[in-house]
């Protein structure tokens, strides 16, 4: 019989426990029925870029759509739609919102990072993201970024990727897809991140750089291969630039396979 005794107890034991532990998470879940949200708390991570959202932006957004959770039973709280009204803002590359049992409701926003404001042909102006999405401006809120403008005629269209389309397909805008590749290799160079100021499309949909110091224009025509002529760039810039002074040249062109065709000033 005592063979049996321990192995009885330590079922005991576990019943106990788990009862224990059933009780427990009942008590709180009726608590937390009853609990009223009396705070909220948002945390923004700027992703590394310029600020383009404030609480008080976000906290606006709920309030407009009588989504503010403060003042509501927490487990009423539908936090799927409260995460769905914040991704209409393009500003918002992430969100998770979820309650405590002490009554509080976090809000975590993580921000795109803009890399480019791109002017179209229409005149409306937009951010492409380190994410290949596209961000609206905001007048309260802005940065000192590379511009692409000229002949483009891609219009904006909110948290739209310039890489994909909804069918996982190559996106139909090849201008701005273009624009962010280029971007994005430009901003990983530190020789061109700091030479680089705007690109231009021509009416040829072709591509021209304007560099921040030196009048000079930088043609890359198509920029089917802009890693190699970013490389032949950077080579010209080391060497041949030195010699004849930053103004000598008007144009810098770039379009022919391993050659760099410059164009004398006057």
């Amino acid at each position: 019989m005592k063979k049996y005794i321990k192995p009885i107890l330590y079922i005991l034991f576990v019943l106990l426990f788990l009862s224990g532990i059933i009780w427990t998470l009942r008590f709180a879940h009726q608590q937390h029925r009853g609990r009223i949200c009396n705070a909220v708390r948002i945390s923004i991570d700027a992703n590394n870029s310029e600020v383009f959202i404030t609480e008080n932006e976000i906290i606006d957004q709920l309030s407009v759509s009588n989504l503010h959770p403060e003042g509501h039973l927490t487990n009423l709280l539908n936090t799927f739609a409260i995460e769905k009204q914040l991704f209409q803002n393009s500003a918002i590359q992430d969100v998770n919102v979820f309650s405590q049992l002490s009554g509080e409701v976090d809000i975590e926003v993580r921000q795109r990072k803009p890399i480019v404001r791109v002017e179209n042909a229409k005149r409306q102006q937009f951010y492409i993201c380190s994410d290949g999405c596209l961000m609206a401006t905001n007048p309260a809120h802005t940065a000192y970024l590379i511009v692409a403008n000229g002949h483009i005629s891609e219009a904006f269209r909110a948290n739209q990727n310039v890489e994909k389309s909804a069918n996982d397909t190559i996106y139909p805008t090849p201008i701005l897809n273009k624009i962010f590749q280029l971007t994005t290799f430009i901003r990983n160079n530190e020789f061109l991140n700091a030479l680089i100021d705007q690109i231009y499309i021509n009416s040829k949909n072709e591509f021209e750089l304007v560099p921040k110091v030196g009048n000079q224009l930088i043609l890359l025509g198509d920029a089917e291969d802009y890693k190699d002529q970013f490389k032949r760039l950077e080579q010209f810039y080391s060497h041949g630039i030195q010699k004849a002074g930053w103004n000598a040249y008007k144009i810098i062109n770039l379009k022919f396979d391993k050659q760099v065709v410059c164009v004398k000033n006057g």
